[in-house]
């Protein structure tokens, strides 16, 4: 008896489903999508039938028990009236519209038309996921030259794609790596120990996971002998620090970290930018002897040009004389 009615429910429900596609079609059933991003859901229906019944969109597990969000005849959730559209264009279809996607919109929804006795009602499925991460890029915030008077440099870990992303910075370790700090920044600072050590940065969340390029710190001189180090890397500009033993000692300061009696021997940066004698970078000094020089000519210019023209007056004044 048993067995009997449990074949005669599956044939109601083939003959149901049999029905609903017949008067009821839509391009996707699965929609998958992240967070920020906007799906389409298109439609069509026997419009011969159907025309003036209402059309709804609805959420959850059960049809028969899920929550109507908008419909046809101008309702909606409050939460749902700035993203979401569901518009009937009649024989050109029924289109469901929804943007700025979010985890929490991730369930059962129900493309339904109101119907005496029953409704017609088609499932969709709705998968949000975060974006997945691409290689995170890592810069520097101050004068990385600064390493070679011992002082921290902050460098900055980025991914340009994901959604929730999140940040570790680890050190190279054998057989595991080291976790340092779980944040964008990571603040590199002069250290007791002698050793070469490299570091890199994780960009990771839910969907996916990717790694930095390896930096490395190389430790020119300890911290107790007046501490200077390199932090190099394949995309870092190089640079070189080498001290000076004949001139005395300064103080530097950068614009990203302002110390206020930062005293250190000097030394002599060779990289791309160079700097001038003044302490003053090279391309700062060209550009203010320009100025001066353009200044000055256009002084001389004037003052040739006031001498001559005082020149043709007296001139003109005598031959009327």
């Amino acid at each position: 008896m048993l067995q009997h009615l449990s074949k005669n429910m599956k044939v109601m429900f083939i003959l149901l489903s049999v029905q609903v596609s017949v008067q009821l079609q839509c391009d996707k059933t699965i929609i998958r999508g992240t967070i920020g991003s906007t799906f389409s859901v298109f439609c069509t229906y026997k419009t011969n039938q159907f025309r003036f019944n209402k059309k709804y969109w609805c959420a959850g597990d059960s049809r028969s028990s899920c929550e109507v969000l908008m419909d046809t005849d101008g309702f909606s959730l409050v939460n749902y009236r700035d993203r979401a559209q569901i518009i009937d264009a009649v024989s050109r279809g029924l289109t469901i519209r929804l943007k700025d996607l979010q985890l929490d919109d991730t369930g059962t929804y129900w493309v339904g038309i109101d119907k005496i006795y029953a409704d017609i009602m088609l499932r969709i499925q709705v998968i949000v996921r975060n974006e997945a991460v691409i290689n995170p890029s890592v810069w520097p915030l101050s004068f990385v030259e600064m390493t070679c008077w011992g002082q921290p440099v902050t460098f900055r870990c980025r991914s340009e794609r994901g959604t929730d992303v999140r940040y570790t910075w680890y050190r190279v370790g054998h057989p595991n790596n080291i976790v340092l700090h779980h944040a964008t920044d990571m603040n590199f600072q002069c250290s007791n120990s002698t050793e070469n050590t490299q570091f890199f940065c994780s960009a990771y969340n839910d969907v996916s996971r990717q790694n930095s390029e390896i930096f490395t710190v190389q430790h020119l001189q300890p911290a107790d002998q007046g501490c200077m180090y390199l932090i190099t890397s394949k995309t870092l500009s190089s640079y070189e620090c080498i001290r000076s033993t004949t001139l005395p000692t300064t103080t530097m300061q950068t614009s990203e970290n302002l110390w206020t009696s930062a005293t250190a021997s000097v030394f002599t940066v060779n990289r791309r930018v160079r700097f001038s004698w003044s302490g003053l970078p090279l391309w700062y000094e060209c550009l203010r002897w320009l100025f001066s020089s353009a200044m000055f000519t256009v002084v001389c210019a004037v003052h040739i040009w006031t001498k001559s023209r005082c020149r043709r007056v007296q001139g003109k004044h005598h031959k009327e004389i």
